[in-house]
């Protein structure tokens, strides 16, 4: 549901926007594309931050200064140390969608 409803957010700011379900649909989708921004969440199975993002450092290190995760407050604190080590911005849930915006600026205007 927060996948679909980021997703719509961002639509509705007219970006292109591509979703997905898994660990091997979102490795696909960063192999075969580029992205301005990813917006993924920081826990989901298969496919955790600290997993996605050496994947990322690993096939598409250019990718990672265009990283935003989101995340429950209750998890955050788990990936403290990964996220004061990496500076990856957070969103933390719920977030708003000017929350949202503000932050796909951000890392746009880092490009």
């Amino acid at each position: 549901m927060v996948r679909d409803a980021v997703a719509m957010m961002l639509d509705a700011d007219n970006h292109e926007v591509a979703t997905a379900s898994n660990r091997a649909e979102a490795l696909r989708l960063l192999e075969q594309g580029s992205y301005d921004v990813i917006v993924s969440d920081l826990r989901i199975q298969n496919l955790d931050g600290p997993i996605l993002y050496r994947e990322l450092k690993q096939r598409r290190p250019d990718a990672l200064k265009r990283l935003i995760f989101m995340t429950g407050h209750a998890r955050a604190s788990e990936y403290a140390g990964f996220l004061e080590e990496t500076h990856v911005p957070v969103l933390a849930k719920p977030f708003s969608p000017e929350q949202l915006r503000d932050a796909v600026r951000r890392v746009l205007a880092t490009r």
